[in-house]
């Protein structure tokens, strides 16, 4: 026996978005860029930095391409990669949905605060730096940087909830300021003479572990911000014509993170000197740029912020529309499924705003889960890829708008087995970067195993349905194909969600 979930057939987000939009949400990945870089270099050498962020950058872009035809396909599936996990393995176990929701949701809801403390940080130590005093929430000891933290927290909970229009606006100025640095540096090897290749190492084997290892316990970590750009997913149901402005959106993001992966390291790397970016693997910018002219310090670390402020406002726009998909899916507690007035899910964004307040307050160092996030994260992206698998071997007369070779049906598996193959060495190699441990694992192997409970929950509980292993087959017919037809053309009808929401 199968039911649509209540409010499964209409989402009710407004379609206002263009591609251009879209690769604008993608700015905060190469954002990201300016968190990871700075310890990478520090730790193995801006050569080998280059390298495995290349590697990691080629690897997401494909991944795109791979999510350009599972988002045509499922156009009105709120939720992004995730929702495409539960169409591929649905038939096979339910239960994955859950499991890629929570596993994509957390790792993006906890880097909150980080990016949140990142910002207090980079304020105190460039306009206040004598306020180093800390007070102590019993588990915790807090001082100005996460204060700030929480400041900026809550705005940007307050431009999300207010509605995508104002959301899309601040991504447009933030995302100015970051493309200043990422040029700049990414330009440096052609205009900057202090730029020297001798100051690129390869320092792969100082680990003290194979270097295959250290490869991978780095592309593990790396992967965390490389992969974002499929965010880009998760708001496919927004755009105005869902083929053309989708398709563009995740492939011109793709294309975009590789040239600036590899540039800006190379750029930058050929700047500073290996050990001084390990003693400051984030500030450390600040100085460079402030040698290029004056004043370019207090640019440079406005840049910065602007670039952590980008992340943060996207990441709780795509952390919100995961949770309230998988609640219209049935996925989860059907609380999280509502809209507010501004037409987002403002109860979803709530709770990122809630948890990422506990962490900061009571955590303090919110690097302390970074490994539980990544585990999840890239859960998530086995089962998608391996969902697009299913779904080319189970629905192969499916209407697909945006169809790929049937040789990228290799690709994908190849890429499964990459992000399985960083899973479980990456996850187990936390000695070599230093991220994360033991503890950590059991944290993310804690927050798959609630997304089970809640999914038992909403089932048995809120539906009061029998508890399903999997899901019929649906059969192929000409009016769903022909329906599926009338949502990617860029013209308003769309295909009904119930062919693909039973639960």
């Amino acid at each position: 026996m199968t039911s649509t979930p209540p409010g499964a057939t209409d989402h009710a987000y407004e379609k206002t978005l263009r591609w251009w939009d879209g690769f604008t949400i993608s700015l905060s990945i190469p954002a990201a860029l300016f968190i990871s870089l700075g310890y990478a270099i520090g730790f193995i050498g801006a050569w080998a930095a280059l390298t495995l962020l290349a590697a990691v950058a080629i690897i997401a872009c494909l991944q795109n391409f791979i999510y350009s035809e599972m988002a045509g396909m499922f156009a009105d599936k709120v939720g992004g990669i995730s929702m495409y996990a539960h169409q591929g393995w649905k038939t096979r176990t339910v239960l994955v949905g859950p499991l890629a929701t929570y596993g994509y949701w957390f790792a993006w809801s906890s880097s909150l605060a980080i990016y949140g403390l990142q910002i207090g940080q980079l304020v105190q130590a460039q306009w206040f730096p004598d306020q180093t005093w800390t007070i102590s929430t019993g588990t915790a000891e807090i001082g100005l940087p996460h204060l700030i933290a929480l400041g900026v927290l809550v705005l940007g909970w307050a431009m999300n909830v207010l509605g995508m229009r104002l959301a899309m606006w601040i991504m447009y100025a933030t995302g100015v300021l970051v493309l200043i640095p990422i040029v700049t540096f990414a330009l440096a090897p052609f205009t900057q003479p202090d730029w020297s290749i001798a100051n690129l190492h390869w320092s792969m084997g100082d680990s003290g572990f194979p270097q295959w290892q250290t490869a991978i316990a780095w592309m593990f970590v790396l992967a965390w911000s490389v992969y974002g750009i499929e965010s880009v997913a998760s708001f496919v149901p927004e755009f105005k014509n869902t083929v053309r402005d989708t398709r563009l959106a995740l492939r011109v993001a793709g294309i975009f993170v590789i040239a600036v992966y590899v540039l800006v390291p190379l750029g930058l790397g050929g700047l500073v000197d290996q050990a001084d970016v390990a003693a400051n693997p984030v500030s450390f910018y600040i100085g460079v740029f402030g040698g290029f002219f004056p004043g370019g310090d207090i640019l440079m670390t406005v840049c910065l912020i602007a670039g952590l402020l980008l992340l943060m406002v996207m990441t709780t726009a795509d952390g919100g529309r995961v949770l309230h998909g998988s609640a219209l899916g049935g996925l989860t507690v059907r609380q999280l499924g509502e809209l507010n007035r501004f037409k987002v899910p403002g109860r979803a964004m709530t709770l990122d705003l809630v948890i990422n307040v506990v962490l900061i307050l009571f955590v303090g160092e919110a690097m302390a889960v970074i490994v539980a996030g990544i585990l999840g994260y890239l859960i998530c992206h086995v089962l998608s890829l391996t969902g697009f698998i299913n779904l080319r071997r189970d629905r192969p007369n499916a209407h697909r708008p945006i169809r790929l070779g049937r040789h990228w049906v290799a690709v994908a598996a190849v890429l499964a087995a990459v992000d399985a193959v960083l899973i479980v060495i990456g996850a187990l190699s936390s000695e070599i970067t230093g991220y994360g441990g033991p503890r950590e694992l059991v944290i993310g192997v804690l927050v798959l195993s609630l997304s089970i409970a809640l999914y038992v929950y909403r089932r048995r509980v809120q539906d009061k349905l029998p508890f399903v292993w999997r899901e019929p087959a649906e059969p192929e017919t000409a009016d769903m194909v022909a329906n599926g037809a009338a949502v990617n053309n860029g013209d308003e009808p769309r295909e009904p969600i119930a062919q693909d929401a039973r639960n």
